[in-house]
Parts: C-alpha cells; sequence; structure tokens
C-alpha cells in the first residue's frame, strides 16, 4: 500500500511540480524548504535582504549530509506565485509588515503559519487575507548561515485540518515520513496550544541557564527545574491531558537535544526574544482561570527584564 501511494504521488509529481513559496529563511524556513525542494518541489524564499536572495539561488544546503538543493529567491513579493501554498515562517514580531504587504495582493494565495506561540492566532484576523492553516513544528534546526541550515533533530510538523489544501498535506505527508513526518490536527487552538505549553517547558530554561535542549534531561540539578516547570503547567491544562503529558515533553526535548532553543539564539544574538506571545500568553491563561504558575511568572520576569537590559545596554 505504502509503495501504490508513492507510486502514485511520484506520477502526480511528472504531471505538475508541487508550489511553495516559504516566507522567511530563518532555521525553520530553510528546513522545510530544503525537504520540499528535495522532493522536486518548486520552492521559492522571499526574503528581506538581497545579499540572502543571491546566496539562496546558489544553492540551499542542509547538514549534516551536505546536499545542495535548487530553489528560487526574490525580495520582491510581486515576483511570487500566488497559485503556490505560502509558508510563513517569519517570527511573530515580523507578521504585521508581512500580513499587509500580503493583504494587498489581487489574488490572495493559501497561507500555512508556522510561528512559535499562539499570538498570531489572533492576528491574522486583523487583515484582509485568503484561506489560512496553523502548523506546529517539533523539528530541531540551526540556521547557520543565509543558505546553510542543521537537522538537529526529528519532530512532527502538525497541521491543523483544512480541506483547502488537503492534497497538498497528503503530499507532504509522503515525501519523507521518517525524516519529515506530518501530522494533522482538528483544532488551530488546541494544536497551537499544546506546542506552546512545550515551548514554555524547554525555551524559558535553556534561554536562562544558556544550554541546549538536552541539557535540561542530562543536568541534574537542571533536570529538578524542569521537572518542577511541566508539572506546573501541565497541573493547570488538564483539559489538554489527551494531547500532552509529561513524556511528550521530554520526548521532544530529547530529539531536539543538540538545537538551541529559538528564545536562545535570540538571547545570544542580541535579538527580543519571543516573551509575550509564548510565556506571556500562557499567564494571562492561568490567570484567566482563577488559577497561578508561580514558577512560570518568575522566568516570564527575568526574561523581561533581561530583554530589556540587552537592548538598551545596561
Amino acid at each position: 500500500m505504502y509503495q501504490q501511494r508513492r507510486l502514485y504521488w511520484v506520477s502526480f509529481l511528472r504531471r505538475k511540480a508541487m508550489q511553495f513559496v516559504v516566507v522567511g529563511a530563518g532555521s525553520i524556513g530553510l528546513l522545510i524548504g530544503s525537504y520540499l525542494a528535495q522532493h522536486q518541489a518548486e520552492v521559492t524564499f522571499w526574503v528581506r535582504r538581497e545579499e540572502q536572495a543571491k546566496r539562496l539561488r546558489s544553492g540551499l544546503v542542509r547538514e549534516p549530509e551536505k546536499n545542495t538543493y535548487e530553489v528560487r529567491s526574490t525580495i520582491h513579493i510581486e515576483e511570487l506565485p500566488t497559485d503556490a501554498l505560502w509558508i510563513i515562517a517569519v517570527k511573530y514580531d515580523a507578521l504585521p509588515v508581512i500580513l499587509s504587504e500580503i493583504s494587498t495582493l489581487s489574488v490572495q494565495p493559501d497561507l500555512l503559519f508556522v510561528q512559535n506561540g499562539i499570538g498570531h492566532l489572533s492576528l491574522v484576523k486583523q487583515y484582509s487575507l485568503g484561506h489560512v492553516s496553523f502548523a506546529t513544528v517539533e523539528h530541531g534546526a540551526g540556521r547557520i548561515n543565509d543558505r546553510t541550515v542543521s537537522h538537529n533533530g526529528v519532530g512532527p510538523i502538525t497541521i491543523a485540518e483544512n480541506e483547502r489544501i488537503l492534497s497538498t498535506i497528503q503530499w507532504m505527508a509522503e515525501i519523507d515520513p521518517l525524516n519529515f513526518p506530518i501530522a494533522t490536527q482538528k483544532s488551530s487552538e488546541r494544536l497551537l496550544f499544546r506546542k506552546v505549553l512545550i515551548n514554555c517547558a524547554i525555551n524559558p530554561l535553556t534561554a536562562l541557564l544558556q544550554v541546549k535542549n538536552g541539557q535540561l534531561l542530562e543536568n541534574p540539578h537542571f533536570y529538578s527545574l524542569f521537572h518542577q516547570l511541566c508539572d506546573e503547567l501541565l497541573s493547570n491544562f488538564e483539559e489538554y491531558s489527551d494531547l500532552l503529558n509529561y513524556k511528550d515533553i521530554e520526548e521532544v526535548c530529547r530529539k531536539t537535544a543538540h538545537n538551541q532553543s529559538s528564545m536562545l539564539v535570540d538571547r545570544e544574538k542580541g535579538r527580543k526574544m519571543e516573551i509575550e506571545t509564548i510565556l506571556t500568553a500562557v499567564l494571562k491563561e492561568i490567570e484567566r482561570k482563577g488559577e497561578s504558575a508561580p514558577f512560570l511568572q518568575m522566568l516570564e520576569t527575568m526574561l523581561l527584564g533581561i530583554n530589556r537590559s540587552e537592548s538598551s545596554g545596561c
């Protein structure tokens, strides 16, 4: 059965190549683009800098295999195919500018959002867009340079069910189920909140301790903090027990052991960390329920302080 499905998609691809636009060439955008291009999809990156666009035109490299894949790239939105699926892989803070530009297009493309956090779920409703869907990414990935990405850990890309892009999702699910697994979830809200809880359990500690994900499991002192934080999160969101438990969070941490969380990367590069759309959003939901999370609250305060001191140079 599996071989029959693969033969079907090979035949389909010979008739018409799948088209994708990847908006943003950070670690996740580069990783997704590399797997799509590897399997003969036409991939076009929309980036901010012409320098990066030129480098991507010389080939997208994925490590550790060091294979190079042919992709297109541009800084001009008018050069992008609107009949492709657009995968929006920029950070939350960059979304308003991106969405403002997309909303001006005469033909609206289908959009798939892969941000961390949950703030973008309500943000997209403020713009006149076409069909939108949401996904979470549990891969470990690191951007090495403008055209090179390191695949540091395999995890699923889970996409909220959407009939509009069903055939595209099915194609993505078939191309490499071992290294690029695709799953689906009915509810966008539950899908994103499950991932934001995982982010809350891993990212703040790695950013504060300045360690890779795996150190949370390997160092007994860090593991104690990790376990305490997981317990606090899961006890506040028992309604998600059918989707997430401690073993699930630990498994994500293990699979991405050699990866630096996005929050840690931002801190090391002196960029603003994504705190509000991850920690603050979860704390607001806990407060709305009349509960408390003192450990998470403390982590948020510490990270906000680091953001402020590093941005002001103090």
